[in-house]
């Protein structure tokens, strides 16, 4: 019976909550941050103006908002009324590629009914506050495991209301692209090429670079520029090594090269990124 079982992209999905919240306020509020983990917005009531990643969007009530990791968000209230939204932070990936780019989904969708999702988030905020306010050791395996069974049910309900088209190829998933990107992650400081990725688990590189696109939709050099640039945001946020340094650690040997495609995918500089954000981490 196992020799026939397929494994799919799914099954290596890894997901965790990292806050939620409801948030009520007033109609002029603003803020401008970068938050280290990707998040979704439902909002109840009220307009907002938010420019994220260079591009603007208008918030109103169904409006469902979802924003990766490391990216810029400024906010603007545009009503008279109060703004209410809900907000869950996660983190999540399968085999290294964030949920939202894995399942194209759309930064900003309007739902024609929210009410099942907000019942569904409600409780799990509930669910989440309760299992936060336990002292250490308090906390015992049926409380998690609710809250385990009640965030699935919430990303299911987010889901079914979102214009997802998953490949029908995707749904059969190849060993190999784990293999490759456990190798990626282990070496992505050194040079890669898809050739020496794919020499590392014993595939041509045609035939390499057509599971990665079946299966993360991106080539595998597309992949180590995508991790590298994540590992890059984290190291400008969370430490103090020279620009330099970080380029090397992510495996830019050139400062130059380092901050020229830095700079082609998030509009800044690194060094003016860590400027920019370092200190403006929060959770929303």
């Amino acid at each position: 019976m196992a020799d026939k079982l397929h494994f799919s992209s799914i099954d290596h999905l890894r997901f965790y909550l990292k806050w939620g919240y409801e948030w009520k306020m007033p109609p002029d509020w603003r803020f401008e941050r970068i938050n280290r983990y990707p998040f979704f917005w439902l909002v109840t009531e009220g307009t907002m103006d938010v420019i994220y990643d260079n591009r603007a969007y208008r918030l109103e009530a169904g409006s469902l908002f979802c924003a990766e990791a490391y990216l810029p968000l400024q906010v603007q209230g545009s009503s008279e009324r109060p703004i209410a939204f809900l907000s869950i932070g996660y983190e999540a990936d399968v085999l290294g590629t964030s949920l939202a780019s894995w399942l194209q989904l759309p930064i900003h969708h309007m739902l024609a009914d929210s009410a099942n999702l907000q019942q569904i988030w409600r409780k799990l905020i509930r669910q989440l506050d309760y299992l936060l306010s336990l002292e250490p050791g308090e906390a015992v395996v049926p409380e998690q495991l609710q809250v385990l069974s009640q965030q699935y049910a919430w990303l299911n309900q987010l889901l079914s209301q979102l214009p997802i088209q998953l490949s029908t190829a995707s749904s059969i998933y190849d060993g190999k692209v784990d293999e490759a990107c456990r190798f990626i992650e282990a070496h992505f400081h050194e040079d890669l090429s898809t050739a020496s990725i794919a020499a590392s688990v014993h595939l041509s590189p045609n035939y390499l670079r057509t599971l990665f696109q079946r299966d993360l939709r991106l080539s595998p050099v597309d992949y180590v520029r995508h991790r590298r640039l994540r590992k890059a945001q984290e190291l400008l946020l969370s430490g103090a090594a020279p620009i330099s340094v970080v380029g090397e650690q992510v495996g830019y040997k050139d400062p130059a090269e380092f901050s020229r495609i830095f700079k082609k995918h998030f509009h800044l500089s690194p060094q003016k990124y860590r400027q920019k954000w370092k200190s403006s981490e929060m959770g929303c």
